[in-house]
């Protein structure tokens, strides 16, 4: 729902601010006030391209702002999340249009693209007008129209039919990379065949380069080794090692424990340093003896850890990559040398998914037959309740190519008048005719759509006496279930509306710009009255304004 909109150097909107509420609001005004400006600006939140003639004159810019409430809708939420747009009670668009036709756009201060907007917005708002007949009059959305009417969605052989034909894709995509790498295998074979035994000739083994290291690292600090643990074993056998002194101290220790037990606990910790001290001169001792500097296993250390890096840089990467690396070489050689057996049983595989697929797409088309009458006879009804009682109107289902929904095409075909033969939807002429069925296919399908807001721009042009009553009747019942915003001249329309928006133009100065506000109950009688009769307001229009509202109220 859109709660309000501000604008600002907007052609003749230079600086107007609007408050929407909920229900049906109408704006009304003389042509040229501005009206169409007010949609226009609320069609660049919802995704319209940018137009620098849009922009007021002497302006560098315009920017619209609107402020919405965003209907409830799990599918909205999944396009927010992930375009990282976090959920907010309220969601405030910005659109700031150059003189360069460029635009900058931003949700809650977030940048987004403009297809970004036009993502989320259109499941938020819709605008209709004879010249726009929406998504539900364009063939390849009436199949999903449809669906939606009959249910079909929630069976069962829906999901069977999707899992078949998801599997199917699968099985078809792994084809058709198999073809691909037969059409280059001989080539494929001699280059990854080169990388195995390159990467074979070097046998690399798990966790060696760690351990190279580790003694590379050893053997490069021999000197400094070699010099410290000579340098313990001298302190250790030196004319007065630290364990003689240990043991003198012990000596007379033994002594005052007998008068004070308190010193036990050192006597015992300095036992246990001789002995570890001890220990420690045999343990020096047998490593000295041992310990050898080998020249020769530096080397092939070196040697060994440069053939791992000359492997890393050719390959970009780290040691445990390139053990990964060998054993995806050696499956794809094996693939690649199997590959007449992988074809084979794949092709079964996917002429099984496909009788499968094509026994759920038969059930999906029949259920489509024997249930499409349901929309055909709701979709005369609503019609006849619009002044159109000799339209026929029916679904024409075909066998076409497999996709997500079956392989059934659809298509709404009519014929408005009496034995005129049935065309398909976008084919109507009369703009009276297309609002018509525009609108009714906007009742039906209102409880299927996640928007939360109609706009409809002039679609009762044309149109007048019951079938202006009837179409009226429509928005209202609209209006109960979401926000309706609508440009009209009808005055049923403008009695009917929860809200009065008049639009006027005005000079100041040299300039022109719009202005518009909301309408008390005298100001409604002047304003319908003046739709009623014209620019010379006359008491007989006052009277049958008055009685307009009177029986809108009832």
């Amino acid at each position: 729902m859109l709660l309000r909109l501000s604008v600002r150097n907007f052609a003749v909107l230079e600086n107007i601010e609007l408050d929407f509420s909920k229900g049906m609001t109408v704006l009304t005004g003389e042509s040229g006030a501005g009206k169409s400006k007010i949609i226009e600006a609320i069609s660049y939140l919802e995704g319209r391209r940018a137009s620098a003639e849009d922009i007021r004159y002497n302006s560098s810019g315009a920017v619209i702002e609107g402020v919405f409430d965003f209907p409830a809708s799990s599918k909205l939420s999944r396009v927010l999340e992930s375009l990282g747009i976090a959920e907010d009670e309220l969601y405030i668009i910005r659109r700031e249009v150059m003189a360069n036709s460029k635009s900058l756009i931003k949700i809650n201060n977030q940048m987004i693209t403009l297809n970004n907007l036009k993502q989320i917005m259109e499941l938020v708002l819709s605008i209709q007008s004879q010249s726009s007949q929406g998504t539900v009059l364009q063939k390849g959305e009436q199949i999903e129209y449809l669906d939606r009417y009959i249910g079909l969605g929630k069976e069962d052989i829906f999901t069977e039919y999707q899992s078949h034909y998801h599997a199917y894709q699968s099985v078809k995509k792994r084809i058709e990379e198999l073809e691909y790498k037969d059409r280059n295998r001989l080539t494929q074979l001699e280059v990854l065949k080169m990388q195995y035994n390159e990467l074979s000739a070097v046998e690399l083994k798990e966790d060696e380069e760690e351990e190279l290291e580790n003694e590379l690292e050893f053997l490069s600090n021999y000197e400094n080794i070699h010099a410290s643990l000579s340098q313990i074993k001298a302190l250790l056998v030196s004319e007065y090692p630290p364990q003689g002194m240990l043991y003198d101290i012990n000596q007379s220790l033994d002594t005052v424990t007998k008068f004070d037990e308190s010193y036990t606990s050192y006597k015992d910790t300095l036992t246990d340093a001789y002995y570890l001290l001890t220990e420690l001169n045999s343990h020096v001792s047998n490593d000295l003896s041992s310990l050898d500097y080998d020249a020769e296993r530096l080397n092939e250390i070196q040697s060994r850890l440069n053939q791992f890096n000359q492997l890393k840089r050719k390959y970009t990467k780290t040691y445990s990559g390139l053990l990964e690396f060998q054993q995806e070489l050696q499956a794809d050689i094996d693939d690649l040398e199997n590959i007449s057996q992988s074809f084979g049983r794949l092709e079964e595989e996917q002429q099984e998914l496909f009788n499968k697929m094509e026994s759920s797409a038969k059930k999906l088309h029949s259920y489509r037959e024997e249930r499409k009458h349901f929309l055909e006879s709701k979709l005369r009804r609503e019609l006849s309740d619009l002044e159109m009682p000799d339209v026929q109107f029916e679904i024409a289902l075909k066998e076409s190519h497999f996709n997500p929904l079956g392989f059934t095409d659809a298509e709404f075909l009519i014929a408005t008048n009496k034995g005129e033969p049935l065309k398909p939807m976008k084919a109507i002429a009369s703009g009276g005719e297309v609002s018509r069925v525009s609108l009714a296919l906007r009742t039906i399908f209102s409880e299927f759509d996640s928007d939360s807001l109609i706009i409809f721009d002039e679609i009762d042009t044309g149109v007048s006496g019951q079938v202006a009553a009837r179409m009226v009747e429509k928005m209202k019942l609209l209006s109960k279930q979401r926000q309706v915003i609508a440009i009209s001249h009808l005055p049923q329309a403008a009695a009917t509306a929860d809200h009065l928006l008049h639009v006027k133009k005005s000079v100041t100065g040299d300039r022109t710009h719009s202005t518009a506000s909301y309408l008390n109950y005298d100001d409604k009688i002047e304003d319908i009255a003046r739709m009623i009769s014209g620019s010379k307001i006359t008491e007989a229009a006052r009277m049958n304004a008055k009685e307009l509202l009177k029986s809108s109220e009832d």
